[in-house]
C-alpha cells in the first residue's frame, strides 16, 4: 500500500473524529436539517465516506475537516504525478539544474552568462536512448533519422534491420550506454521534439514541438527553439556553463573535471582508455567513445555532468555566425588532441554529424512538489467553493 493512501485514510478518520466530536453547522441550519442531528452511535463508513449533512457523501465538514482533506488531496496528486513522470517514458533523462542565474560570462570569451535557471541532462544521450526514438519513429526511417555509419562504422552503436516501413532498430553488444553518435543537428531536434511531445509513435511528432522542422528537412541553418519548448539542445552560454561555471567562486575552471589542470586522458588516439578510477580524468586522446559516466572519481563538472570534457563534442543550439552549416560544440571528443582547444571550452563542427559528434538535452526547471501540491490544493477549494454555492441555492 503506498504512502499515499495509508495519509489519506489517516486524514479522513481525523476529519471524521473532528466532525463527530464537534459540529460546526448554525443552529437554524442544523433545524432546518434534523437528520444531520447527531445521535448515538457514529454512522458506519461506506468506502471511506460519511454520510453528511442534506444525505451527501463528501470526505467531511467543518473547517478542520476542509484543511485535512486539502492535505490528503495535495499530497495524493502531488504522490502520483511524481510517480507518473518517473515511469510513463521509454527515454527518462537524469538532469541536474544549473542555478545562479545571472551570473557574469567567462573574462576571456564572455560566454558562460545565463539570466535563467535551467536543467541539463548528466550524461550525453546514450545510443540505447535513440534507439528507443528509431523504434518509436523510424519505422520508414523518414528525413534520415539513423545514419548508416552507426552500424558500419567500429565507433557507432546501433543496427537497422528489415525494409523500409517495417525498420527495427538494436544496439550493438557493448554500445548501450556510449553516448550516440553519427547524429546531425536535425536528427537531434528531431530527437527533441519527439521528447517533447510525449515519446508517442506518430511520426510527425518529431516534426515540430522545442523545433518546427522545415517539411523533410535534414540539412540548413540552425533552427530557432519554440516559445514554448520545454526541452532543448543548449545554448552556446547554457552548456559553457553547465561545463565549467564555479558558482562558489564566481569563476570558470579551465577543464569540465573541476579543474584547472589538463585531466588524464588516453596514451594515444589509437588505443582505448582503460582505467577510469583516476582523479581528474577524461576520454581524449583515445581511439573511441566510452560508457557515459564511466569516470566516476570525481570528474565532473561543478553542477555534476560526467563527460564535459571529452567522449563526444556535444552540439549545442548556437550557430556559427559566419557558417550556417556550424555550431558550437562543448568539451571536445575522444579523438582530441591533449594541445586541442576543444577542451577547454567551444569549438566549430559541423552540423552534419560524426563519429566524434554527439548531444545532450536542456530543459526548464522541474516544478516543485510545493507546485504540484498547490495545484491540488487550489482544484479542492473550488470544489469546495462549487459545493457551498449549489447548497446555497438549494437553500
Amino acid at each position: 500500500m503506498s504512502a499515499a493512501v495509508e495519509i489519506y485514510r489517516d486524514d479522513l478518520d481525523a476529519s471524521y473524529a473532528v466532525d463527530f466530536g464537534r459540529d460546526r453547522e448554525p443552529t437554524q441550519k442544523r433545524s432546518r436539517f434534523p437528520e444531520y442531528r447527531r445521535q448515538g452511535n457514529p454512522p458506519s463508513r461506506v468506502n471511506g465516506m460519511h454520510c453528511r449533512r442534506q444525505k451527501r457523501w463528501t470526505w467531511g465538514s467543518g473547517r478542520g475537516a476542509r484543511m485535512l482533506n486539502a492535505r490528503a488531496f495535495a499530497g495524493s496528486l502531488a504522490f502520483a504525478v511524481a510517480s507518473l513522470a518517473a515511469t510513463a517514458f521509454a527515454v527518462v533523462i537524469d538532469y541536474r539544474t544549473i542555478g545562479n542565474p545571472g551570473n557574469a560570462g567567462a573574462p576571456s570569451t564572455g560566454w558562460g552568462a545565463v539570466s535563467n535557471t535551467f536543467r541539463i541532462s548528466t550524461y550525453e544521450v546514450t545510443n540505447s536512448q535513440y534507439a528507443e526514438f528509431l523504434n518509436a519513429v523510424g519505422r520508414s526511417n523518414t528525413n534520415s533519422i539513423y545514419n548508416s555509419s552507426m552500424n558500419t562504422n567500429a565507433n557507432g552503436g546501433i543496427t537497422q534491420s528489415g525494409s523500409s516501413g517495417s525498420f527495427t532498430y538494436a544496439v550493438k553488444s557493448g554500445f548501450a550506454n556510449r553516448p550516440v553518435n553519427f547524429v546531425s543537428w536535425y536528427s537531434a531536434a528531431r530527437f527533441i521534439n519527439w521528447l517533447q511531445n510525449g515519446q508517442t509513435t506518430n511520426v510527425s511528432s518529431m516534426e515540430s514541438g522545442a523545433y518546427t522542422i522545415p517539411s523533410n528537412a535534414t540539412s540548413g541553418p540552425v533552427i530557432a527553439r519554440s516559445a514554448g519548448a520545454t526541452v532543448f539542445l543548449p545554448t552556446l552560454n547554457e552548456a559553457y556553463k553547465a561545463a565549467y561555471y564555479n558558482s562558489g567562486t564566481g569563476s570558470y575552471f579551465a577543464y569540465g573535471t573541476s579543474s584547472n589542470t589538463l585531466p588524464t586522458g588516453g596514451s594515444s588516439t589509437s588505443s582505448a582508455i582503460t582505467n577510469f578510477t583516476i582523479a581528474n580524468s577524461a576520454n581524449y586522446n583515445s581511439s573511441g567513445s566510452t560508457n557515459v559516466g564511466a569516470f566516476t572519481n570525481a570528474s565532473v563538472s561543478p553542477y555534476g555532468l560526467f563527460d564535459a570534457t571529452g567522449n563526444v563534442a556535444e552540439l549545442s543550439q548556437t550557430a556559427n555566425p559566419t557558417l550556417s552549416t556550424q555550431v558550437y560544440s562543448i568539451g571536445g571528443a575522444f579523438n582530441a588532441s591533449p594541445s586541442s582547444a576543444a577542451l577547454t571550452g567551444a569549438s566549430f563542427v559541423n552540423t552534419a554529424g560524426s563519429a566524434a559528434i554527439g548531444f545532450r538535452v536542456a530543459a526548464v526547471p522541474e516544478p516543485s512538489t510545493l507546485g504540484l501540491a498547490g495545484v491540488g490544493f487550489l482544484a479542492l477549494v473550488g470544489l469546495q467553493v462549487i459545493k457551498h454555492r449549489r447548497r446555497k441555492a438549494a437553500a
